[in-house]
């Protein structure tokens, strides 16, 4: 496609008077200082479109991939007051006086989506394909996603609100995301309708990464707040921010989407407050909520792992009666449910006593065959003690006691399947596992077990266990991955010592030299810089042999 047609606001064709006909735009509208000039190039790859948004971070772009001929998003390190660039200029100029806080940001901005850059196979992010440093700055490449934000689908939906069943579809794999991003050291400090995706096929993703300094108050970047999703240790430095931050956020994301409204900024809720639940919302979920939304981070659900097993886990069977819902336990000895039934709160003081003496009557009456049963009873223990025997003899012949009684219901049994290999995020939204097991889960890397695969389970399959029996899976992160520097150039002793404690294997090969290289110095590395790989693979440096000498010097004309 010749890049002159090309519509910068959507990366479309024009048309031959310069119109866009999907979006409108004209060609001749300019870019906005201090954003890069359109059709700038970037890396000799791509060309700079429209600015889709900006923070005090940087920018984003809408861009064209020349080599893939797709539409791709620019993100630029801009730092807004630290640096300043020339009209129509490409190169980034530091303000004098910020030089060290600019290489700072700097660095952690390239090392979160370096970082980034490593994950593959997640959902729920838009791929990033590339990395770029030149101009002074650095500019992050991801893929673009045709889609609409959660808060554009919310308002335009008739009901503007989700029920459960769908939400959990579209959020768990969120979730999952949530939970390798920080793993990998990174949070998001930015979770809101506006941060999250829909595509056209219907799944849901992240995106606005930034450094954390442009989400919180205190640095010299002014905050990036959402109000009603941000938590309070992003306003207020007293407290830490970390994982439990996103855990507020995304919380807050999905009450909005279930309720129907973002909750109330948490700059004017006190700490241990409630916020208003739908009754549509199940119990388990409305608990997650309420745990995940705490003001106080000290009593928040401290990472994505516990959120995501509050939210998976259904609460056990209920049974109504007359005037309340209790929660339906593991059953009782008759015994017990007859004495906690029969026995008056007079009682309750001698309750263990009188338990131990009708174990010991009823063991001495089996003995002697019911023997002078009435009259035995009647002088040793009392007639209130009677009416106990009585009861106990007639709930074991199955007899009517003559007085109200709760039958307990049985608990239902049932046999443990075997969970490994399946993916967890299918097993949780799985309404009928859900509601058989409080599940919890536990990750780790795994070179050999896809990403989200069960690796293990707590509960031997084939075992018979009742309704609400804890089961915890172990769940993969997949492999864990290292980007392989560069060392090019460097000593063949330095590039294996690095390397090595980095965690990889190395290979030494040795290339020939004709004299212009320094020997004993690294030529090239395999695979190449800069690639993602497997930790604890083998990397292969070739290294410049001595040079081979000719049986004399040769004194050669400067050719050029």
């Amino acid at each position: 496609m010749n890049i002159e047609n090309l519509c910068m606001n959507c990366m479309s064709e024009l048309n031959e008077a310069k119109q866009c006909e999907k979006c409108g735009a004209s060609a001749q509208t300019p870019q906005i200082s201090p954003y890069l000039p359109l059709k700038t190039s970037v890396g000799n790859k791509y060309i700079v479109g429209r600015v889709l948004s900006a923070n005090s971070e940087g920018a984003s772009y809408i861009a064209y991939d020349i080599e893939r001929r797709v539409p791709v998003v620019i993100r630029e390190f801009l730092p807004e007051g630290m640096v300043e660039r020339g009209h129509n200029s490409k190169e980034v100029k530091v303000v004098a006086g910020y030089e060290e806080i600019y290489v700072d940001y700097l660095t952690k901005f390239f090392n979160l989506w370096e970082k980034l850059s490593r994950v593959r196979g997640v959902s729920a992010l838009v791929p990033v394909v590339d990395i770029i440093q030149e101009n002074n700055t650095v500019y992050a490449i991801s893929e673009h996603i045709e889609s609409i934000t959660l808060n554009e689908f919310l308002s335009k939906s008739k009901a503007g609100v989700l029920n459960w069943d769908k939400a959990k579809i579209l959020f768990m794999p969120v979730l999952s995301a949530l939970s390798t991003f920080h793993s990998l050291g990174v949070a998001h400090y930015a979770i809101n309708p506006d941060n999250l995706l829909i595509g056209r096929d219907g799944k849901l993703r992240l995106s606005g990464f930034s450094i954390a300094e442009a989400r919180l108050e205190g640095t010299e970047l002014a905050a990036e707040l959402s109000e009603g999703y941000s938590a309070i240790e992003q306003y207020d430095c007293s407290y830490t921010e970390g994982n439990w931050t996103d855990v507020y956020s995304f919380s807050a994301v999905l009450y909005r989407s279930l309720v129907g409204e973002a909750p109330t900024s948490v700059m004017y809720r006190a700490d241990g407050d409630t916020l208003p639940m739908l009754d549509t919302i199940p119990v388990h979920v409305t608990k997650a909520l309420t745990n995940g939304l705490q003001v106080n981070p000290n009593n928040r659900t401290k990472n994505i792992e516990a959120l995501t097993t509050e939210l998976s886990s259904a609460p056990v069977r209920t049974v109504a009666t007359n005037d309340a819902v209790r929660v339906v336990t593991p059953i009782k000895t008759q015994a017990t449910v007859l004495a906690e039934e029969k026995y008056d709160e007079k009682q309750n003081a001698s309750m263990a006593l009188i338990a131990f003496l009708i174990s010991l009557g009823v063991g001495l009456i089996i003995f002697a065959g019911w023997l002078f049963y009435d009259k035995y009873i009647m002088v040793h223990y009392g007639s209130d003690t009677v009416k106990g025997f009585a009861a106990v003899e007639k709930f074991i012949k199955g007899e009517p006691n003559g007085e109200a009684t709760t039958t307990p219901e049985e608990v239902e049994m049932f046999k443990v399947i075997n969970f490994v290999g399946l993916n967890y995020n299918e097993v949780v939204m799985n309404t009928g596992q859900s509601q058989r097991y409080k599940i919890r889960a536990k990750y780790e890397f795994n070179a050999t077990v896809e990403k989200d695969k069960i690796i293990s389970q707590s509960l031997k399959p084939g075992t018979d266990v009742p309704m609400g029996t804890e089961i915890i899976f172990v769940v993969s992160l997949g492999p864990e991955t290292e980007t392989v520097p560069d060392f090019r150039g460097y000593s063949e002793k330095i590039a294996r010592e690095e390397l090595e404690m980095r965690g990889f294997k190395v290979n030494v090969v040795y290339v020939s030299n004709n004299g212009d290289a320094e020997a004993g110095t690294v030529a090239y590395m395999k695979p190449g810089e800069g690639s993602v790989v497997e930790k604890g693979s083998t990397v292969t440096i070739e290294v410049w042999d001595e040079p081979e000498t000719q049986g004399g010097i040769f004194d050669f004309p400067d050719l050029f």
